[in-house]
């Protein structure tokens, strides 16, 4: 329907206008900044191997709450409701995710803990590199296996080629 048609309209530039916001330097700059600062504190091993202290729950809720924040700012700049904004933009990625599907999953992993914590043990292996420590590779909880594929951005740290004794 036409009513349909410029709701996804809407959507799609509300969407653009609220991932240019998110992607704005100096805030990916406080969230880079952020996750340096207490990556250290996370264990390397696959979080389903160990325990998780209460202070890494709140290091969570900290860490959303820079997103939501940071949402919020961007509604009230544009006379929105985060929650009517929220429900529009569902719809919209539900009939297309398009180019925006990558802060979509970093959003997700926001909200996602244990998202969070591979986020957070990602983080800590480029803090390694820079700092040169050895970069020891964050365990996947699939069967103790590493993972395959690099990460997109912010999370992308260099890894070293194992040799397969097979070969």
């Amino acid at each position: 329907t036409i009513a349909s048609h410029a709701m996804t309209k809407v959507s799609e530039k509300l969407l653009q206008g609220l991932r240019e916001y998110m992607e704005e330097e100096d805030f990916l700059l406080d969230i880079s900044c952020w996750a340096w600062e207490y990556c250290m504190k996370f264990p390397l091993e696959a979080p389903s191997r160990w325990e998780h202290p209460l202070e890494f729950t709140a290091l969570h809720a900290e860490y959303r709450e820079l997103f939501e924040c940071r949402a919020s700012e961007f509604c009230e700049q544009e006379g929105l409701d985060l929650q009517a904004l929220l429900e529009k933009v569902a719809i919209s990625l539900r009939e297309d995710p398009g180019d925006t599907r990558a802060l979509i999953d970093s959003l997700t992993a926001s909200e996602d803990y244990l998202a969070f914590c591979k986020f957070m043990q990602r983080v800590r292996q480029r803090r390694d590199w820079a700092e040169g420590r050895e970069v020891v590779p964050v365990e996947d909880d699939d069967v103790g296996t590493m993972p395959k594929r690099p990460q997109r951005g912010l999370e992308q740290v260099p890894e070293e080629e194992e040799a397969d004794p097979m070969d």
